[in-house]
């Protein structure tokens, strides 16, 4: 029972604690006795193998978090020119790829690049905080043509060496606005 309270308690609680039991014990047991190192740790020990054991592989919420991060990333200036594009021919390769990579500890990256930075969202794992996939998009401009989004990912395979083609989508002959614009 003392156990389960204890691992609630915060660090300043925990401290307040072992000054509690040390003036009570006369000073026989002190706050850096080694009693207080064996109950805490197993206690921290046991509260992250009981979330470890706990969490469940979330396909569906990773894909609408990728979706989500998708949306923030094209903003309001390039969201509705692309949507319908990159909702019916690229995002189902990124669902694929989540599916295929994710695991119950993955999760999907919240902070989309702007300007002109390629990175939508990021699989990684949250346990050692090492990326599994990454999904991209940059610009290309080609002369005569305008400008094309190239959508591509990595994967921890390759240590993310190679790109990974998905498609394009055409802008137009006007230069895009900057990405979360």
């Amino acid at each position: 029972m003392l156990r389960m309270e204890v691992n609630v308690l915060s660090g300043f609680i925990k401290k307040f604690l072992a000054a509690l039991v040390a003036v009570v014990t006369f000073g026989v047991i002190t706050p850096s006795h080694e009693i207080w190192n064996s109950v805490f740790e197993i206690e921290e020990n046991q509260f992250t193998e009981t979330h470890a054991e706990e969490r469940v592989l979330d396909i569906g919420r990773l894909i609408d978090e990728a979706r989500e991060q998708s949306d923030v990333k094209f903003g309001s200036k390039i969201q509705p020119r692309i949507q319908q594009r990159y909702e019916g021919e690229i995002f189902p390769f990124y669902k694929q790829k989540i599916e295929e990579y994710a695991t119950a500890s993955s999760a999907i990256s919240h902070k989309p690049s702007g300007d002109y930075g390629e990175k939508i969202f990021h699989l990684y794992d949250q346990d050692t905080n090492a990326d599994i996939l990454r999904a991209h998009v940059r610009v290309e401009k080609r002369p005569l043509e305008g400008y094309y989004f190239t959508f591509h990912y990595h994967t921890h395979d390759d240590q993310f060496a190679k790109h990974q083609d998905i498609g394009e989508i055409y802008w137009s002959k006007n230069t895009p606005p900057k990405w979360l614009s």
